[in-house]
């Protein structure tokens, strides 16, 4: 039995223990949890015809979902989950790149032929796949049952979780990040409050305050849905934060603290590292340092997990390109190959992220993703940050990318007609060199079958636009 797996049972098994996993319609103690599990693993096992099949799970966010995750924890098994609301073409491509011995969804049960192509896992773990939000096919990488249960200690304590605590979760599993939640959470003792209902994903707070949450996980790009909510006041303990590349702004620390939230923790790590490497605790009335308006993420140490700065191309040692580095990082791609450069493993126990950061004394900041950053009259212009000032100013959607000659064009999602009135005012809420070149209307601009746009396509719409050029700012 995996470590991890000694760890759940040794939380989830005790008399007195109050976690629960629960949703609006159903419920599982912690006793019949490891029961629920133990069947499905046998179950799981019996239809693959090998001990410890690669399985995917296509249920919604719920009991069974979880039930699904624990089953493979305890067996040993790799799992990946794939989200039933997306796509056909997406779940499809998904499952055919991933050769799965079986897949788990609504209907059941049923077993996969086997490719003599598949790559096996070098061990039994979680596999995150990746949005391929940058382009190429999708790729995947496992972290190892034991690597995830020397994280989530540290994990837990980061994030003040224990088995007092209960954790709300609205996103599916097929989110690293949400994985790194319920694992976490797991591990903890902590109980699970699980809902895939829309008005819930679009009411956070509401639904915290429904099910007495003391945790969730609010992107940024949340906010203002939270913002929005009709609700007294947040749990008084509740969490907030984000993760990955998401770029957390003092800003919008402040409009959580005004909220109604007490404690505000910042975190960075990518899927390839299984969870999060560095992390920043802030509360409401505390000095917010920045850089280039982003909130820090702390001092690059979560367990053996450890942050740094690898310098940019002009040597400078303030800002650069993040690197995590831990014995416990998986060591590459199950298949397929990134797009571009990053991430990049530069040896199996280091990872070279594609996230811009910066160094402050003893604090790291997480500027953004490395691709959406460009040069302009001897300043950087953030194209996610530009874009995310555009929709806050002008309620549009946008796409900016950056020509090979520099200039900055955007995609407009909707009619054309509300082009001339954009373009007299961008200049009264951007810097002169973040204004657009060239406006574009798109009835949509692409995205994924998660919701991300899609940049790989969104890029070809932007040179082939740049050819004929005539709408220009």
């Amino acid at each position: 039995m995996n470590p991890l797996a000694e760890r759940i049972l040794s939380v989830r098994t005790r008399p007195l223990s109050e976690a629960v996993i629960a949703d609006r319609r159903t419920s599982v103690g912690p006793d019949g949890l490891v029961d629920a599990a133990e069947e499905l693993r046998l179950a799981l096992v019996a239809a693959a015809g090998v001990p410890r099949p690669l399985v995917a799970v296509a249920l919604p966010l719920s009991t069974d979902a979880v039930v699904a995750l624990v089953a493979a924890i305890l067996g040993d098994l790799s799992v990946c989950f794939v989200d039933p609301s997306a796509p056909e073409e997406h779940r499809r491509s998904l499952v055919q790149a991933l050769h799965p011995d079986v897949v788990l969804d609504r209907s059941g049960i049923r077993a996969v032929a086997s490719s003599s192509s598949a790559a096996e896992p070098r061990a039994a773990g979680y596999v995150a796949m990746s949005s391929g939000s940058t382009g190429g096919g999708p790729k995947g990488v496992v972290s190892a049952w034991a690597g995830i249960d020397a994280f989530v200690p540290h994990g837990a304590a980061a994030l003040d979780l224990d088995a007092s605590s209960a954790w709300a979760e609205v996103s599916h599993l097929s989110y690293d990040l949400a994985m790194t939640n319920l694992l976490v959470a797991l591990a903890a003792g902590a109980s699970l409050h699980l809902s895939g209902s829309l008005g819930d994903r679009l009411r956070p707070l509401g639904f915290c305050a429904r099910v007495e949450a003391t945790h969730l996980r609010l992107a940024p790009r949340f906010i203002d849905l939270a913002a929005a909510e009709r609700v007294d006041a947040a749990p008084r303990t509740l969490r907030v934060w984000g993760s990955g590349g998401d770029r957390l702004s003092a800003t919008d620390a402040q409009r959580v603290f005004d909220l109604g939230v007490a404690t505000v923790v910042n975190t960075y790590g990518t899927s390839e590292t299984i969870g999060f490497a560095s992390a920043a605790r802030f509360d409401a009335g505390d000095e917010l340092p920045t850089v280039h308006g982003a909130l820090g993420i702390g001092r690059g140490a979560v367990g053996a997990w450890r942050t740094s700065l690898s310098a940019d191309e002009d040597g400078a040692p303030a800002e650069g390109l993040l690197a995590i580095e831990s014995p416990h990082l998986p060591g590459g791609y199950l298949f397929g190959a990134p797009n571009g450069e990053y991430p990049r493993w530069d040896s199996p126990e280091k990872v070279l992220t594609g996230d811009l950061g910066a160094r402050r004394g003893e604090d790291l900041f997480c500027l953004g993703r490395a691709g959406r950053r460009v040069k302009r009259s001897a300043s950087f212009v953030d194209l996610d940050a530009l874009d995310a000032e555009v929709k806050q100013a002008f309620g549009l959607a946008t796409f900016t990318a950056a020509t090979p000659t520099g200039d900055l064009v955007s995609l407009v999602e909707g009619p054309a007609t509300q082009i001339d009135d954009l373009r007299r005012g961008l200049p009264t809420v951007l810097r002169p060199d973040s204004v657009p070149d060239l406006l574009v209307p798109v009835a949509q601009i692409p995205r994924l079958g998660n919701g991300k746009i899609d940049q790989a396509a969104s890029q070809m719409l932007v040179e082939q636009a740049y050819l004929t050029g005539t709408t220009r700012t």
